[in-house]
């Protein structure tokens, strides 16, 4: 009888080292891929700068990367285009581990020491990516707070709706819960400084750190938009010492002054923006140690950066672009530039024109081209979401444009089609007595 309970025991000792061996078989390091294939540069001249935004204010501190963008510049073509990379991304640290990305640069310099962070993070990328980095700029928050001040504010126009707290005021502690309250961003045109402009990049309550990828090419295309409009780049060397200030980079002046004939040329729409989208270039897993993180797609990883670098044709680098009129008849207030600014992402030339016209509750588009074959119009009714009987085909060959939008009112509820959770009638009603209250 002793000798069944001991064999007994031993069983149950036996099965419970081999759970415990389950479970640690669940922290255990797991598979490391193989290296990505490098994207093809073919036989053009290309730079592919990267943009490291760093969650930290402290200079010493090498933080979290909160942003990874990474701009290619093609001078052969004269083309440039932006991609995002997401922060939750679940890759091989080269010499270490599988982390998130937006690990790498602050294990390389706690392991490595200065200058460790930017190696390991290069290196990250172009193992689990296949992109070759030439450049890079990193900027933390005050940096990034320095750099918006310094050219008088941003303007944004926001298609979805974002609610999240937000410290009352800036000067307030940040650890005192009660210091902060809910603040809604509606849709439409908004001028923002340094601090709404780093909350709407960081916002992540109410969508997914792919949006907010989306959202800081937003504050980027602004950015590059001011410095146009207010004419910095014909006074590079003052608003260099700005950037150099604020902006820890290997780009020299002479560096930057030699990208400066393509960037005299680019308009914001001359600009293509890609980002990494749930269930084609990444997908919602769970890693070992029990962390939310995205699992590279590697296929429709490389397809999306081979289309950034060097797409397959000249026309997809410097694509026609049919031209869109744009009229306010929604009595919304910059709800025309919402429009705008969205057609303009889609690929559109866009210009917002003045013409007295009846209110409209529904979008209505009116297509001059007539043109059956390779016509945008389809594409044009879906994104807008615009009945067939919100169209009018009136051919015109001596046209100004090749469309006109009129922007209804209703198009306020509708320009959101990304993935951003939109509130309640009930949540912006409460929100606006509070605004009152206050």
């Amino acid at each position: 009888m002793i000798r069944l309970r001991l064999i007994f025991m031993l069983l149950l000792m036996l099965l419970g080292m081999a759970q415990v061996s389950a479970q640690d078989a669940t922290r255990v390091a797991e598979p490391i891929p193989e290296a990505m294939p490098l994207i093809d540069e073919g036989d053009q001249d290309i730079i592919n700068i990267l943009l490291i935004g760093a969650a930290t204010n402290n200079a010493n501190n090498p933080g979290l990367t909160d942003s990874l963008m990474v701009i290619s510049v093609n001078r052969t073509a004269g083309a440039v285009a932006v991609v995002s990379i997401p922060r939750d991304l679940f890759v091989y640290l080269p010499g270490l581990d599988m982390q998130k990305i937006n690990t790498a640069y602050l294990y390389g310099e706690n392991k490595f020491g200065e200058g460790g962070g930017l190696k390991l993070l290069t290196e990250t990328i172009h193992y689990n990516l296949g992109l070759n980095i030439d450049y890079y700029a990193r900027v933390n928050f005050t940096g990034f707070n320095n750099i918006i001040d310094a050219v008088g504010g941003i303007d944004i126009t926001v298609d979805c709706v974002i609610r999240d707290w937000k410290l009352k005021s800036p000067e307030l502690d940040k650890q005192v819960e009660a210091n902060y309250e809910i603040f809604t961003m509606g849709v439409g045109r908004w001028h923002m400084n340094s601090e709404l402009a780093l909350w709407y990049v960081r916002s992540r309550k109410t969508s997914s750190d792919l949006d907010r990828g989306r959202r800081q090419q937003d504050v980027l295309r602004a950015l590059w938009r001011k410095i146009r409009v207010s004419n910095l780049l014909e006074t590079l060397p003052q608003t260099w010492e700005t950037l150099a200030r604020n902006v820890s980079t290997n780009l020299t002046l002479t560096d930057v002054i030699g990208m400066l004939p393509l960037a005299l040329q680019l308009d914001t729409s001359d600009i293509r923006y890609f980002t990494f989208r749930q269930k084609h270039e990444v997908r919602n897993s769970v890693s070992a140690a029990g962390q939310s993180v995205l699992l590279p797609q590697r296929e429709a990883i490389t397809s999306l950066l081979q289309e950034v670098v060097l797409p397959p044709n000249s026309s997809q680098i410097n694509p026609y672009r049919p031209t869109i009129a744009i009229i306010n008849a929604s009595e919304v207030p910059t709800l025309d530039l919402v429009a705008a600014d969205r057609l303009e992402l889609e690929g559109f030339r866009t210009i917002v024109v003045q013409e007295n016209t009846q209110y409209r509750q529904y979008n209505h588009l009116v297509d001059y081209t007539g043109a059956t074959k390779g016509s945008p119009l389809e594409r044009l009714q879906k994104m807008l979401r615009i009945t067939d009987e919100g169209i009018e085909i009136t051919p015109d060959a001596n046209r100004d444009y090749d469309f006109k939008l009129y922007v209804g009112a209703m198009y306020q509820y509708w320009s959101c089609t990304r993935d951003v959770i939109q509130p309640t009638a009930e949540q912006l009603q409460a929100d606006l007595e509070a605004a009152g209250d206050s």
